[in-house]
């Protein structure tokens, strides 16, 4: 049984621990999948976003490996950087990601974050991008081609200023699991990564049978 990974993550300033954690819980979960009954081959992607105002850093984007070693090595190249207003690209990040090479058919996207995106739709705090993503585009969009490609989507919450955007985002593609990760201490992040992954790795595997 094999599985494509998506770790999508804000990268800005105050992400440098769940990055972390994402780096290091990454091997850990491919070892406990591949002991499991039938044995589970992950391979591991990478979308992190930041800002419009972050320019050439906005996105950062590493295709599937097989290779955990490869996966962590590139992520140490990321840096918890940039972010101007509250909210992020969260859409161009997502979006990003849908068009990776997805291969495998058990597909799980897992989004980590604390803020949502632009657009009044999402939050009410201060947005340089009231009106949405300047881009154009759309979270019916967005999700909209998730869907059609067969990828699950998940989502670790990190803190309350993202409850608006789980409640759209469901409104749009139905219910969907959303991780505590808000209350983890640095030291229990690897843990808590791991946790959410692999259940997120399950449920993708039980709604497919």
């Amino acid at each position: 049984m094999e599985v494509d990974l998506c770790f999508v993550m804000d990268c800005t300033s105050s992400m440098e621990g769940h990055i972390e954690g994402a780096k290091n819980s990454i091997k850990e979960v491919a070892e406990y999948m591949a002991k499991m009954e039938p044995a589970i081959k992950i391979r591991v992607g990478f979308c992190g976003y930041r800002d419009h105002c972050d320019n050439h850093d906005r996105l950062r984007i590493f295709d599937f490996t097989n290779s955990c070693d490869e996966f962590k090595n590139n992520l140490s190249n990321v840096a918890a950087i940039g972010g101007g207003d509250g909210p992020e690209d969260v859409l161009g990040g997502l979006n990003a990601a849908v068009h990776m090479s997805w291969r495998n058919s058990i597909r799980v996207l897992l989004h980590i974050g604390d803020y949502p995106p632009h657009g009044r739709r999402f939050n009410n705090m201060a947005d340089d991008y009231p009106n949405g993503d300047p881009n154009g585009l759309t979270a019916e969009c967005v999700l909209g081609e998730m869907r059609s490609a067969g990828i699950h989507y998940f989502f670790g919450k990190i803190t309350n200023e993202t409850a608006t955007m789980i409640r759209v985002f469901q409104g749009i593609i139905g219910e969907y699991p959303v991780f505590d990760l808000k209350s983890a201490k640095p030291e229990d992040l690897v843990k808590k990564f791991f946790e959410a992954a692999c259940s997120a790795i399950t449920t993708a595997i039980t709604l497919r049978e």
